[in-house]
């Protein structure tokens, strides 16, 4: 009988660890997803940050060529006058 209860005992004990342990895996299975679900939503962020400043620059870009044109025209105006 003694043999039985020790036996039944150590089963429980199993049973109870391997419990744990399918929870302890399902907490860190779930981290994973979480972090991995934070990286996506980064990733789709730097690439609207990426996507804005490329925006950025071309209309900088554009900017910076009309003004350049503006000035030459000033400067053939300026000359017609003197």
């Amino acid at each position: 009988m003694k043999k039985t209860n020790i036996i039944e005992e150590k089963q429980k004990v199993l049973q109870s660890l391997q419990s744990q342990s399918a929870n302890a895996i399902d907490m860190v299975t779930t981290t994973i997803n979480q972090l991995s679900s934070v990286n996506e939503q980064i990733d789709v962020t730097i690439g609207e940050i990426e996507d804005a400043k490329s925006k950025l620059q071309h209309t900088e870009d554009d900017l910076s060529k009309t003004k350049e044109h503006n000035a030459k025209i000033i400067n053939k105006f300026k000359a017609l006058i003197e």
